[in-house]
């Protein structure tokens, strides 16, 4: 594995070019090489958890209608490559998929809170918002929370939801999750025991 440096300054092409590397997530942010921490067992299981709830909609409707994945890139300019925890791509976007990054504006993100909430509640809402991503989740896994920010001009409206919600969009047809089903399942109360 090749070390490569956090604050290293580089191009979306540079940046495409790096290998695999081990320690967390990398992203370019303003042109900077940014190292995010490894994802818990928690925030996994949350982010598996509704990947496969989306997936299990979509694909079961023929056509099947969109994807959702995991950790995939997202090129939105030549300074700004975050890796999501959740890209969510209807059927006709699904061709923005270039290997493992996403190269252009997908129909939803997600990202769940960790420690560095700034970082996904003010800088990334600006990034998305002003890359024009139409809808983006924020998950609270500390208060059992989910924000949907719909795009409305250049500028996100919110709808907070809890863990008695339940959690429906247009952008995904039919997708409709009891946050309960979310927040209050036996497995992440397991995962969060072992704590």
């Amino acid at each position: 594995m090749t070390t490569v440096e956090p604050g290293t300054r580089m191009t979306l092409a540079e940046y495409r070019t790096l290998p695999e590397t081990d320690g967390g997530v990398w992203e370019l942010i303003n042109g900077e090489l940014c190292q995010m921490p490894s994802a818990t067992a928690e925030h996994q299981f949350l982010m598996d958890f509704l990947v496969r709830m989306i997936n299990n909609l979509t694909t079961s409707i023929q056509p099947i209608t969109g994807l959702a994945f995991s950790n995939l890139g997202l090129a939105l300019s030549d300074l700004y490559a975050p890796t999501p925890d959740i890209i969510y791509l209807r059927y006709e976007n699904l061709r923005l998929i270039n290997g493992n990054m996403v190269e252009g504006i997908p129909d939803l993100v997600v990202e769940i809170l960790s420690s560095d909430r700034n970082r996904d509640l003010v800088m990334k809402r600006g990034l998305y918002a002003g890359a024009g991503v139409p809808e983006y989740w924020i998950l609270d896994p500390f208060n059992d929370a989910l924000t949907v920010l719909e795009l409305s001009g250049s500028e996100y409206v919110e709808r907070a939801l809890g863990r008695n919600d339940t959690l429906a969009t247009a952008t995904i047809p039919g997708f409709a999750l009891p946050l309960g089903q979310l927040f209050g399942n036996p497995a992440r109360a397991l995962i969060r025991g072992n704590r």
